[in-house]
């Protein structure tokens, strides 16, 4: 989710309500000698708020599940996901008096805060990752299709590649027959041997570099190695191979933008592997301490 002036609403909104929860908070927590409680009426009552926000929060992913049902619009869930759930946090602290009290109360504070350290970062990756990638992978695709492109990628190659590979035995026996003392054979020697210096470069860096599993020690795995590579082969090349090895470094080129390209994909998602889990995991216990704690409050009363 981009952070855009679309925002300002929410953030406005959400401003505004911390305000509020502070300036009844402070007046609330002087006038308790022993500070303030959880078991409190204004206790309650930022329990109730903060566990709404958290639970509104919570429901995106249930949001994601139903996208045929007319429950409003991704954004505003996305936008609410964010901001309620990140206002939750304090109103909560309030709640619980800034204390983390007993065993299971503890394991919740850390659990939740854990999972607003974890949607922070995620929130800001997300405003990284996507300019990152437009201005790293210009060839950008589908990330699903990674490995097809990575297919055709191979196949290019090995076109460009089997034309200088099928020449060679051709150019040879031309060599053979140009009479004794022509002009014309220095040519088609350089031409042989060319044919299998490109060739063998092929079989050495480039064919190997476009298998699926990237090369991260390969000398084409970086920008300025290849580049160096690609002008001594060049160097050594005759100019008939130069648009060949050209094609050929323009294929490197696209097969280290996709691997950077699923670097950051995983980069823009991965901090979800520790974020939803965790969000499970502090509702259940959330929903574990409401339920032992108006049970307390009915056996109390």
């Amino acid at each position: 989710m981009l952070i855009d002036r679309r925002a300002r609403g929410w953030i406005t909104v959400c401003v505004a309500i911390f305000v509020a929860a502070t300036a009844l908070y402070i007046p609330y927590a002087a006038r308790r000698p022993s500070g303030p409680s959880g078991a409190s009426w204004p206790g309650l009552a930022y329990a109730a708020v903060g566990s709404a926000m958290m639970l509104f929060a919570f429901l995106l992913s249930f949001r994601k599940k139903v996208r045929t049902m007319h429950l409003g619009r991704a954004y505003y869930w996305m936008q609410g996901h964010v901001w309620f759930g990140l206002l939750s946090y304090p109103i909560i602290l309030y709640h619980a008096g800034f204390h983390f009290g007993g065993m299971l109360t503890q394991i919740i504070m850390w659990l939740f805060t854990a999972v607003i350290v974890s949607g922070i970062v995620g929130v800001l990756v997300q405003q990284w990752i996507p300019t990152r990638m437009l201005r790293d992978v210009p060839a950008e695709t589908i990330y699903e299709q990674i490995d097809h492109v990575l297919e055709q990628l191979r196949s290019e190659a090995a076109a460009l590649i089997e034309p200088v590979t099928v020449r060679q035995p051709q150019e040879a026996f031309d060599l053979e027959v140009v009479p004794a003392g022509a002009t014309a054979v220095i040519a088609p020697q350089r031409a042989i041997t060319g044919a299998a210096m490109l060739a063998a470069f092929y079989q050495r860096e480039v064919r190997s570099f476009l298998e699926s599993r990237f090369a991260r020690t390969a000398a084409l795995a970086t920008e300025q190695s290849s580049n160096a590579t690609f002008a001594a082969t060049r160097q050594e090349l005759p100019v008939q191979f130069h648009q060949t090895l050209d094609d050929l470094q323009s294929i490197v080129d696209e097969r280290r933008q996709l691997e950077r390209q699923r670097c950051l994909h995983h980069w823009l998602h991965g901090w979800l592997l520790l974020h939803v889990p965790l969000s499970f995991a502090l509702m259940i216990l959330a929903t574990v301490h409401a339920v032992m704690a108006l049970r307390f409050a009915s056996i109390g009363h």
